[in-house]
């Protein structure tokens, strides 16, 4: 699925978000980078940090693979 899809699916639905973005899998690099471009305060941005929320960036430290997951769930674990 595209990130473009993925928004739409998203900025359209009448459903809980949380529960179709699990379903949405896109590329992680994507969501950053888009997210990271996003204007403040759109729907894309929020829709955006929902994807981010379950598909986290993976960032690789020598022998650790670490998920970057934005700050708004930093504290919050992944179902």
């Amino acid at each position: 699925m595209t990130l473009d899809e993925a928004v739409e699916i998203l900025s359209t639905t009448y459903q809980p978000l949380d529960l179709i973005a699990r379903g949405l899998v896109v590329d992680p690099t994507e969501v950053s980078e888009a997210l990271a471009n996003a204007e403040e305060d759109t729907v894309e941005k929020f829709v955006l940090t929902i994807l981010a929320k379950y598909n986290p960036q993976e960032i690789t430290n020598g022998n650790n693979t670490e998920q970057q997951r934005p700050a708004e769930f930093s504290n919050q674990s992944v179902e």
